[in-house]
């Protein structure tokens, strides 16, 4: 019998460019500090790096970071 693999996950959406504002608004999530412009919001969102821990009301939403978004910081790379 043949082992089942588990199936794997693409990565390939957090491949995305980050320009130096949102790499730094990623950091500014990093650090507690949620005051990021919405269209960074948005982008950091898609890309997995961080996600919304409350439903948004208005301009607030509490953001944590995911586990890319921990190792995109790690590793220090704004543009990949």
């Amino acid at each position: 019998m043949t082992p089942r693999r588990r199936p794997t996950r693409s990565l390939s959406r957090h491949d995305k460019r980050l320009t130096s504002d949102e790499f730094a608004s990623l950091k500014q999530v990093a650090n507690k500090r949620v005051t990021i412009p919405d269209a960074h919001r948005e982008s950091l969102i898609a890309a997995g790096y961080v996600r919304e821990v409350l439903p948004r009301l208005g301009s607030i939403s509490a953001l944590v970071l995911t586990g890319a978004g921990l190792r995109r910081l790690e590793s220090g790379e704004q543009a990949k």
